[in-house]
């Protein structure tokens, strides 16, 4: 299995393994554990106290611990159920946290699996040798332009300096170009005049010529002739 990406964060490139699974991480769990245990806490302790003292006397009395009967009255009643109801709306408000944390991770998981994948298995491969491909006609393009536009370029070194300060001054990145490597296409297309010392790219019009007819070359056809 092989997959491409593109623009992944550092932090997330974990997710991209097939045998990756999903969990929280301690500082997640630690962002959602502490605030729910201080908000339980002061809510037991403030809110539910009284409450719960009167839960636990009567389940005392029924379980033949307490032997003084208990008196519900309508206050109690209610103030049980306020305490009851206080209590499901926390526990219900921290899954609720904890669905919502765990589905922003999953939102990011999707992106980086989905949206910024490029390729699988063999268009890996495809789309590698197509990008490289792209880079050494590029090598190419610059290594004619350059000698077709600028009168001072006179050999190999003038020219790697001209296209290096280029990229410079246009896209303030530094760039080793493969001045070598980008002659020997333009030597082998026939594309370059080169003289003693002077380097010297051939017109357009003739540029065309020649390129069409090496295109025509490479699917030349003879039919076996009979006499």
């Amino acid at each position: 299995m092989l997959k491409m990406f593109q623009n992944v964060p550092k932090a997330d490139i974990e997710m991209l393994f097939p045998n990756t699974t999903v969990g929280m991480r301690v500082i997640a769990k630690l962002m959602i554990g502490v605030p729910a245990l201080v908000g339980g806490t002061a809510i037991f302790t403030t809110k539910m106290g009284a409450s719960f003292i009167l839960l636990g006397t009567l389940v005392g009395y029924w379980l033949g611990i307490i032997s003084e009967p208990v008196s519900l009255d309508q206050a109690s009643l209610v103030a049980l159920l306020a305490s009851v109801g206080g209590i499901a709306s926390y526990l219900f408000k921290q899954f609720s946290d904890f669905r919502n944390r765990k589905l922003a991770f999953m939102q990011t998981l999707t992106e980086n699996l989905y949206f910024k994948n490029l390729d699988n298995n063999a268009g890996v491969f495809h789309r590698l040798i197509d990008e490289a491909e792209e880079e050494e006609c590029k090598e190419a393009f610059f290594a004619y332009y350059f000698l077709l536009v600028k009168q001072d370029i006179t050999g190999a070194d003038t020219l790697d300096d001209a296209i290096e300060s280029w990229f410079r001054a246009s896209w303030g990145c530094d760039v080793d170009f493969e001045v070598d490597d980008a002659l020997n296409k333009l030597r082998n297309l026939g594309l370059v005049i080169e003289i003693p010392s002077v380097l010297t790219a051939v017109e357009i019009e003739r540029g065309c010529e020649i390129l069409d007819k090496r295109w025509d070359d490479y699917f030349s056809y003879s039919p076996k002739t009979t006499s």
